[in-house]
């Protein structure tokens, strides 16, 4: 199976979520000046899962002021994913995550607007838009 982020991290049978905060440069929605946003924001019911996008090992999974709770996932080639603003995570740090096994659920924890799933996505240290690199599936 997918050692690196192959798979959507919300459900799939849902054809379109809608991107409530893009990848890059923008005016942050509460402090209101420009910040560059390191991933993009998915708007989706509360409590709705989250998967992991690939193979790998939550390097860290628990609570930040920013992020709420969030898990970080180390996966091979130099990827890693993190997922936050969840309501709830199912993980623990150091442990081995299958593709596509629930980490967490759809929250509005940490820095946060409403309920959405915050997603990064890098690869070697260097930030990727998610959007781009799911082919704009959103």
């Amino acid at each position: 199976m997918a050692d690196y982020p192959v798979l959507f991290p919300l459900d799939g049978r849902r054809t379109r979520y809608r991107v409530s905060s893009g990848f890059g440069d923008r005016r942050h929605p509460l402090k209101g000046r420009r910040i560059f946003h390191k991933g993009v924001d998915l708007a989706a019911p509360y409590g709705e899962p989250v998967y992991a996008a690939g193979n790998g090992k939550a390097s860290e999974a628990g609570y930040s002021p920013s992020y709420g709770w969030f898990v970080h996932i180390r996966h091979e080639g130099g990827y890693s994913t993190l997922y936050a603003h969840m309501s709830r995570i199912l993980v623990r740090k150091g442990e081995t995550v299958r593709i596509g096994q629930r980490i967490g659920k759809v929250g509005s924890t940490g820095v946060s607007t409403g309920n959405h799933l915050h997603f990064e996505l890098q690869k070697n240290g260097r930030l990727l838009d998610p959007v781009k690199w799911f082919g704009g599936r959103f």
